[in-house]
């Protein structure tokens, strides 16, 4: 049985609502879904927490770093997805990891993870960094880095030395849904958390990057994936990348 259990306690204190796009698109995925028992991790400060159980959710939270977390009638566990989570098999009908898989060390122990506290048909919900939109190919053309690299000062002096908090595994969309499926889910929905209206200005570059895949084998289309990495939501998708996935047996 999972340790953590909703505590009874005064009113939870409001909870700035970081990420609200991305929270409300969660909020969306999961609203034909039954009620059930969610693990929230990284939980962060508590915001999205507050928002599933509103919706009717038992919530459980986990976190890297509990420190952070600013909701008082809920509890929450120390819990690093690099290493086993303190939960029993099978105990989640979803589990939620927002912005958090691209900060481990070991993505394919969080999936594992993941796959093993679900119940069978239990949804996880993931959200990732859109590595493949056409803003970050051309930054990752110009720089040749997916994302920001911190200085060894920044993180000392910002984040506390916390190594957690950079990008240490920045997964593009294909590498992510082969590692989900290998470890036993099937992805049901693909979105994004919302439109930028500034990639407009770089359609020429998706334009070029389509005519290219049409001159590809089926073979190249079928290896990376391209039906999917040049599709609306993910080369002209927002920042973020979110996916729904089914646990199967």
């Amino acid at each position: 049985m999972a340790r953590n259990q909703n505590a009874q306690g005064p009113p939870a204190n409001p909870v700035p609502f970081a990420r609200r796009e991305t929270h409300h698109r969660v909020v969306e995925m999961m609203s034909g879904e039954p009620k059930g028992a969610v693990l929230d991790v990284p939980a962060g400060s508590g915001a999205l927490a507050i928002r599933l159980r509103e919706t009717g959710h038992k919530v459980w939270c986990c976190d890297i770093n509990p420190s952070h977390f600013r909701v008082h009638d809920l509890a929450i566990d120390r819990g690093d997805l690099n290493h086993t989570l303190p939960y029993t098999d099978g105990f989640f009908d979803y589990v939620v990891c927002l912005d958090g898989i691209e900060h481990t060390e070991n993505p394919s122990n969080a999936i594992r993870e993941f796959w093993r506290i679900l119940k069978r048909g239990g949804k996880l919900i993931l959200s990732t960094p859109n590595f493949l939109n056409i803003e970050r190919r051309l930054r990752f053309v110009l720089t040749g880095s997916h994302s920001k690299i911190p200085t060894h000062e920044s993180i000392r002096e910002i984040w506390g030395g916390d190594l957690s908090m950079a990008h240490l595994s920045p997964l593009g969309y294909p590498l992510l849904k082969f590692m989900m499926e290998h470890y036993g889910f099937q992805i049901l929905r693909v979105g994004t958390d919302r439109n930028k209206p500034r990639m407009k200005w770089l359609l020429p570059a998706v334009w070029l990057v389509r005519l290219c895949g049409l001159f590809s084998s089926k073979e190249r289309w079928k290896t990376y994936r391209l039906s999917e990495t040049l599709s609306q939501e993910i080369i002209l998708g927002g920042n973020t990348l979110i996916l729904m996935a089914e646990k199967l047996a």
